[in-house]
């Protein structure tokens, strides 16, 4: 049995950031809900959501280009 991935089995550009887009978008709200007033907990969590809106717009872009 072969380690390496087959050539068959790719994930398309749109799965990966919108993945990534959600995964961002869950990682802001979860700080947020933990934040408890502390300010780099809630800057961190500002600097997720702009990542999760950055992921999504790529995915949205990839998706219309058709990669």
């Amino acid at each position: 049995m072969s380690v390496e991935p087959e050539d068959s089995v790719s994930t398309s550009p749109v799965v990966r950031w919108g993945l990534g887009a959600v995964l961002f978008a869950l990682l802001a709200v979860s700080m947020v809900f933990t934040a408890a007033g502390n300010g780099l907990m809630i800057a961190g969590a500002v600097i997720c959501g702009a990542a999760a809106c950055f992921a999504a717009y790529r995915a949205v872009r990839a998706a219309r280009t058709g990669s």
